[in-house]
Formats: structure tokens, C-alpha cells, sequence
């Protein structure tokens, strides 16, 4: 019975999914518990490389992450400021009030096993700005990573009081598109918009000082894909999660392949707009909040979040994570649906 109700919702979904021209939803539960509490320091990944320096204050987002896996959703809240915007990419609209946020971080800890838990797998934290950017996952206690739980997050913070003052929630597909829905996409677009858009006119940076991420993304939205590519390590590996392309690609020939065929499906005056960074020099990672752009006008449901860890020693890039907003989004209601499995007993 349990699987008939499952695999019915999951038909549901998909039929929804289906009848966009992207076709693919974001997994709703991703808040989930973390591996830390404020008397310890903050568990991590194993794709980190470094103990988090137990002498530095733990941030706020890692505070509200903790009080989180307590199940004390009021704690959670707490840590927003007065005035805050909740955004999850999944859902439409947002939140601006404290006991709808204390409302959606309950729903979210009814999706999974009550003994979930999220590990951060990075984490910047940028002192100048106080903006943190976060990439993780969703754990049961014997380290089994549990499917279609992992994202980002980008957050702004209160420089006086240090609460959150934005949150936004990206997380990966459900209903992934198939390599064969990719390369078609990319060929029929391409064809398209090869007559039809003009060269993208690109801001010069000239005499100023720019971050490796940033010149990473100028160079794509000049479509300079060998300046882009320069940006990163030999040895690289970029995770991408959109409604087009969903894969993993490692090394410099693989990336490049991806980052054309990327440009093919666009067009040749989209640019990706950077909306803010939280750069954490002392660790070498990049936290970005993202939309993309067609001659100056945004693109609906293309925002998303990334994160990116640097080889310090040569100063290149050598991971990157890209995770797209939801194409089809849910009223906020629909998470108690989502919970039904979870509350079935389907994913103990």
C-alpha cells in the first residue's frame, strides 16, 4: 500500500513536471538536521579539507542550522532578523514573518526520517560583507547520504545585529532530464537563436580588481570559453543541477564541452548577472547568488545559487556546484503533502 501511494504521488508530480518545456522539480525537503551543536564544533563533509578553526564564533547560519536538528524550529527563526526574506526556490512567493518561517522549517523536518540529519559539505563566510553561502546534503545517522537531497543556500546578514536579514534555498531536481532531452535542446536553441541574437556587450573590468569567480563568469558572458576554462584546475569537477543539464563533469576537456553546449541553449545575449558573493579568502571558497538575463530583461525561474572551492596554492578554481530554481513552483501548502512519505514510513 505504502509503495502504490509513493509511486502515485511521484506519478502525480511527474505529470505536472511534464507539461513544462523543462519538465523537473526540486526536491521541498532539505532543511534538515545538522551535525553540530552550539557546545561543539561544526561537524563537515568529507569533501572539505580542513578542521572549521573551533576558534572563530560560529556563524549564524550554523547556528540556525543547529537549532534546526534540535527540532526547535522557534530557535531556527530566531535567528532572522525582524525584517527578512525568506525565498526557497521551490515554492512560491516568499516569507517575511517570523511564524511562517517557524511554519515552513516544521513542514520541512516532516519530509524526512525524524533522525536526518544535513552536513555542510562547504561553507564561506565572508568578514567583510557577512554573507555566507553553504552547499550540503542530507545524512542519516550511519553517514548514508540520503537521494535528492542536496543544495545550496545564500544568505545576507545585519551588520550591527548579525541576524539573517535574506535567505535563499536552491536544491536539486527530483525528475532529472536525460542527456538525449539535453543535447536536442541544445541543438534545436541553438539553431534558433544563432540569427536572432545580437553579441552580448559586456561591461569592461579593465584597472580593476576582480575575484577568480567573478572573472569566471565575465568570461562566460563574453562567451570566451577558453578564458573561462582558464579559470579552473586540470583536475576539476563541476556538479551542475538545472532543468536542462544534470551531471557531473571532471577535468578541463569535460567542463568546456559542458559550458558550450550551456551557451549553445541560450541566447548569445543572455548573460548571468551576479546578484552577491560571500568570498571567504581564508578557505578559498565562493558562496554566489545568481538570475540570468536576455538583453537586460530577467529571465523568470532562473535564479540559483552556487558554490566554489579554490586551490589556494595556484589560485584556481577546482570544484563548482550550480543548482537552478524550481521551474514549476508549489504553493506553500503543498509541503504537508510532500511530507506524506516520510510520515508513511517510506523513507526509514
Amino acid at each position: 500500500m505504502h509503495h502504490i501511494l509513493f509511486k502515485t504521488m511521484l506519478l502525480i508530480m511527474a505529470t505536472i513536471a511534464l507539461s513544462t518545456p523543462a519538465f523537473a522539480f526540486v526536491n521541498p525537503a532539505l532543511l534538515v538536521q545538522y551535525q553540530a551543536s552550539l557546545s561543539m564544533s561544526i561537524s563537515i563533509g568529507e569533501d572539505q579539507e580542513h578542521e572549521q578553526d573551533t576558534t572563530l564564533p560560529i556563524s549564524i547560519v550554523e547556528q540556525c542550522y543547529a537549532a534546526w536538528n534540535r527540532r526547535d524550529t522557534s530557535a531556527a527563526a530566531a535567528c532572522f532578523s525582524d525584517e527578512f526574506v525568506y525565498d526557497d526556490g521551490q515554492y512560491l512567493g516568499s516569507i517575511s514573518k517570523k511564524s511562517e518561517l517557524q511554519r515552513r522549517f516544521q513542514a520541512g523536518l516532516e519530509t524526512l526520517p525524524s533522525n536526518s540529519m544535513l552536513v555542510v559539505d562547504h561553507m564561506a563566510v565572508c568578514s567583510t560583507t557577512g554573507n555566507i553561502g553553504a552547499q550540503w546534503h542530507a545524512e542519516r545517522p550511519d553517514d548514508t547520504i540520503i537521494p535528492l537531497t542536496r543544495g545550496c543556500s545564500f544568505y545576507t546578514t545585519d551588520e550591527t545585529s548579525g541576524l539573517i536579514t535574506s535567505g535563499f534555498k536552491v536544491s536539486e531536481m527530483v525528475i532529472k532530464p536525460s542527456k538525449t532531452f539535453s543535447n536536442r535542446l541544445v541543438s534545436s536553441a541553438s539553431n534558433l537563436m544563432q540569427s536572432k541574437s545580437a553579441n552580448p556587450k559586456v561591461a569592461s573590468t579593465s584597472g580593476q580588481t576582480s575575484s577568480i569567480i567573478e572573472d569566471y563568469f565575465e568570461a562566460w558572458n563574453r562567451r570566451d570559453m577558453e578564458a573561462a576554462l582558464n579559470c579552473f584546475v586540470d583536475d576539476c569537477i563541476y556538479q551542475v543541477e538545472d532543468s536542462v543539464f544534470v551531471d557531473t563533469f571532471r577535468g578541463k576537456t569535460a567542463l568546456g564541452e559542458h559550458l558550450v553546449n550551456n551557451a549553445a541553449a541560450l541566447p548569445s545575449s543572455c548573460k548571468i548577472i551576479l546578484d552577491d558573493l560571500a568570498i571567504d579568502s581564508k578557505y578559498g571558497k565562493f558562496g554566489v547568488k545568481w538570475h540570468l538575463e536576455v538583453n537586460g530583461v530577467i529571465i523568470p525561474n532562473l535564479r540559483g545559487c552556487s558554490m566554489y572551492t579554490m586551490d589556494s596554492e595556484v589560485g584556481l578554481l577546482k570544484t563548482g556546484f550550480d543548482v537552478t530554481e524550481a521551474p514549476v513552483k508549489l504553493p506553500g501548502l503543498a509541503q504537508r503533502l510532500v511530507s506524506l512519505p516520510s510520515k508513511l514510513g517510506l523513507f526509514t
